[in-house]
């Protein structure tokens, strides 16, 4: 089981980073596009948490599959081993 790819969280920083731009931009201007572009980025940044949220519990999913087969198989073979 590899560790998830980092291209979500690299996109992720992108979009803080473009979203403290804009917020910069909007507490400067107070106009009705700079809040615009502010809120946008908030929800650029809602979406891109999201998918990378699932990323980490479909991993934590198979990391726990793998380990209840394993320890389903070292029951089986002591289970062998004990008939034996």
């Amino acid at each position: 089981m590899s560790f998830p790819d980092n291209d979500m969280h690299s996109e992720l920083m992108d979009a803080f980073k473009e979203y403290f731009k804009a917020h910069h931009k909007w507490e400067n201007r107070q106009t009705r596009q700079a809040g615009k572009e502010t809120r946008w980025w908030l929800s650029e940044i809602r979406r891109i948490a999201k998918a990378e949220r699932k990323v980490i519990m479909d991993w934590r999913y198979d990391i726990d599959a793998d380990k209840r087969e394993r320890k389903a198989q070292k029951a089986e073979a002591q289970r062998k081993k004990d008939d034996n």
